[in-house]
């Protein structure tokens, strides 16, 4: 089943930590448009954006999804390794 977003959450997390949505956007590799569309909750964000979110924001995907899938990103040289 794959993870269900939580726009509310990242949006919130993303104004905490200061950045615009344009800000956010171009460092996570996601048009404007994308961002807009995840975070009003049109449209679910897919396993890349989660990993480059909980990068950004520093925190685990669950937070900024339903919670059903604990994953945090890997750090280092094999941070792509078997990644989502």
């Amino acid at each position: 089943m794959p993870l269900r977003s939580n726009g509310e959450e990242l949006r919130r997390r993303r104004e905490l930590r200061g950045l615009t949505a344009t800000e956010f956007a171009k460092r996570a590799g996601y048009t404007l448009t994308h961002v807009s569309q995840v975070e009003l909750g049109n449209s679910n964000a897919g396993p890349r954006y989660l990993l480059a979110a909980a990068k950004i924001l520093d925190c685990d995907i669950q937070e900024i999804t339903d919670g059903s899938m604990p994953i945090r990103p890997r750090t280092g040289s094999r941070a792509t390794a078997g990644a989502v």
